[in-house]
Formats: C-alpha cells, sequence, structure tokens
C-alpha cells in the first residue's frame, strides 16, 4: 500500500511538473508570437533614388524654417551631425555658434566673413584685374571667384581643380577651398556654378545622394546590388524588411548594406533638388 501511495505521489508529483513545463512552453510560445507582430509591424519604407533625394531636401527645409540660414550651408551642417536635426538644434541654440561653424568648416552667415589676406597681394590692374593665385593670369574681375574665406581664383583654376576632386578622388561632401591649407568647405551652389562638364555635375550629385544614405543612421541602401532603393526605417531594429525589388534583409546597420549603391538614374530628380537648394533662403 505504501508503495501504492508512493507511486501515486510521484505519478501527481510528475503531473504537477509537467504542466509548470507546459505553462512555461505557453508563455513562451505568446511571447514569440508578440515578437513576430511587432516585427510585422515594423514601420519602414522603401524610398527611390528620386525619393531619397527629396527626403534629404525636406529634411534641409525642416531646419531652414527655424535657423533661417542658407540651404547650402544648412547641408553642410547636417552632414556634419550625421543628418541629426535634433542635435544640429541643440547645438545651433545651446551652443557657441562661432565654435559650431568652424567645427563644420563653413563662414558664420551671421557674422560678416574676416577676408584672408594671402601673404603676398594680389596683383590689381589700375581697370580692376585680377592676378589668379593658381595659374597666375591677369584677367578681368567677371572671370573671378571665391569662396566666403575671400580666397579668390579664375573659373577655369576652379572648375579643373572641382572637377579633379570628384571624378579622381571622389569627393563630395569634403571639397575644401582650392587655397593653400584652407579647410573652408566648397558648397554645392559653387560647385553647381563652376562644373560646366554634365557627367562631373550628376557625379557629384550621386556622391552628395550615396553619403546622406551612408551618414544617416536610418537610411540604408537595399544590399541586392542591381537594386538603387533605399529602406528608411523609423528606429533602428533588427526587424527584416523588404525592398521593392523583393530581396529581403534585416533593417539593423550592421545587417543591412552599408556599402552605397551608386544609383544610376536620369538625374532630373537630383537637379532638380541641387536648384532647389541654391535658391536663396528668406
Amino acid at each position: 500500500m505504501d508503495s501504492e501511495d508512493d507511486t501515486k505521489d510521484d505519478v501527481d508529483s510528475g503531473n504537477e511538473s509537467s504542466g509548470d513545463d507546459v505553462d512555461f512552453v505557453m508563455d513562451e510560445t505568446h511571447s514569440t508570437r508578440e515578437r513576430q507582430t511587432e516585427l510585422e509591424e515594423y514601420p519602414y519604407e522603401v524610398l527611390s533614388t528620386e525619393e531619397i533625394v527629396q527626403h534629404m531636401v525636406d529634411c534641409i527645409k525642416d531646419v531652414n524654417t527655424v535657423v533661417e540660414i542658407p540651404a547650402t550651408t544648412t547641408r553642410i551642417l547636417l552632414n556634419h551631425f550625421k543628418w541629426d536635426k535634433e542635435k544640429l538644434m541643440e547645438r545651433f541654440y545651446d551652443g557657441d555658434q562661432d565654435q559650431l561653424f568652424a567645427e563644420a568648416r563653413v563662414i558664420n552667415p551671421f557674422r560678416k566673413p574676416v577676408i584672408q589676406r594671402p601673404k603676398q597681394p594680389r596683383r590689381i590692374s589700375s581697370s580692376g584685374a585680377e592676378e589668379c593665385e593658381i595659374c597666375f593670369s591677369i584677367l578681368p574681375n567677371s572671370m573671378m571667384t571665391g569662396l566666403e574665406c575671400g580666397h579668390r581664383f579664375c573659373t577655369q583654376c576652379w572648375c579643373e581643380y572641382l572637377t579633379t576632386k570628384i571624378m579622381e578622388e571622389g569627393l563630395g561632401q569634403t571639397i575644401a577651398c582650392a587655397a593653400h591649407a584652407c579647410e573652408i568647405l566648397v558648397d554645392d551652389a559653387t560647385v553647381m556654378r563652376l562644373v560646366r562638364d554634365a557627367r562631373v555635375k550628376l557625379k557629384y550629385q550621386h556622391i552628395i545622394t550615396n553619403s546622406f544614405v551612408e551618414c544617416n543612421r536610418l537610411l540604408r541602401w537595399c544590399p541586392s546590388p542591381d537594386c538603387s532603393n533605399a529602406i528608411k526605417v523609423a528606429y533602428v531594429e533588427a526587424a527584416p524588411v523588404t525592398c521593392r525589388c523583393g530581396h529581403i534583409s534585416a533593417s539593423r546597420a550592421e545587417r543591412i548594406g552599408t556599402t552605397p549603391y551608386d544609383a544610376v538614374c536620369s538625374g532630373s530628380g537630383l537637379r532638380n533638388a541641387m536648384t532647389t537648394l541654391r535658391r536663396p533662403t528668406g
């Protein structure tokens, strides 16, 4: 009898243990289902090249409505902060603005620029012609141009300098003034005005777009080699996302494509966006 009671107790004990296991599995399944639902509801957008450019322009406009500085300067500032608008606004209003613009390598638009004079003054004739500090040609003022830092060169030298930086060095965001040791960045308006070759302009626009996606923690190019779309997410999470091309990837930054795809398109949207950025604000 005692043996039967012991056996019964063992069975009851086993049943209780089994019940606990079932409850645990059910909780785990419930948690898994909740997680699956969260992943299915994970917010993201698939953007074409044209939509990426428009998103960049919209970001610039959002900041410009508050800070009211030239759009091309705003883009340089945003790029400096990896397109984190909140961080830029915080530094703009709570920090040292002179230091902010200096770190971003642009002239403070709220202050009269201090012209950096060369060690040897430019030769200026009685007719007002100037000497280019690169090719040393004496040219009319109309053929000379410069940045807010005050360094002036002939338009031909500028064009050749920018073309080399873009086509041979692959630079877009970080093209500095052509003057020796000057770190002031060349803005979009100057590049688009001085570069003549349409192929160079388009390459520059593509570099700017690629950099925008690369820097933005909420944007990544689709990893598919034949796709020029990008994935825009609301927050960083290791959730599956599906591109329009059908490629499925994870949205977490280190798992989705990190090498920018040199998107090939007609370029009309890029040109229109750059035209928008060149328009004065106000």
